[in-house]
């Protein structure tokens, strides 16, 4: 993904989406970098000047749209967060050692030891 700042963002009007009939907000965007096009939003004030973003871009039959996203957002906004994955990494773990364990003490050990097989695997991929 490419980034930049908005430089103009100018609205062009609003319509109903066809998946689930909510308002959506057009606008025509340049960034500082030159590039521009359509952008797409669920509420007027999503996009600021001076806004950094990230973004792709996509040429249609329709014009020039762009996709943006804040920097280090994932999709629906969500921000990455090391705890909150340590704690999905944790329940999966435990839910597995359960599954297989019935010991208390046992499942700890089994949990860990599923965890460790995971990171092995992510840093072989």
């Amino acid at each position: 993904m490419d980034q930049s700042k908005i430089k103009t963002i100018q609205g062009t009007g609003t319509y109903n989406s066809k998946m689930d009939n909510a308002l959506m907000y057009t606008f025509e965007v340049e960034l500082e970098n030159g590039d521009a096009g359509q952008v797409v939003a669920k509420t007027p004030d999503r996009w600021s000047v001076g806004d950094e973003v990230q973004f792709e871009k996509k040429e249609t039959p329709y014009g020039i749209k762009l996709k943006l996203t804040k920097p280090g957002a994932r999709q629906g906004g969500y921000m990455e967060s090391p705890e909150r994955q340590r704690q999905i990494n944790a329940s999966w773990a435990l839910s597995h050692a359960i599954a297989a364990e019935s010991d208390p003490e046992r499942i700890i050990e089994y949990a860990e030891w599923l965890l460790k097989i995971r990171e092995t695997l992510i840093s072989k991929m």
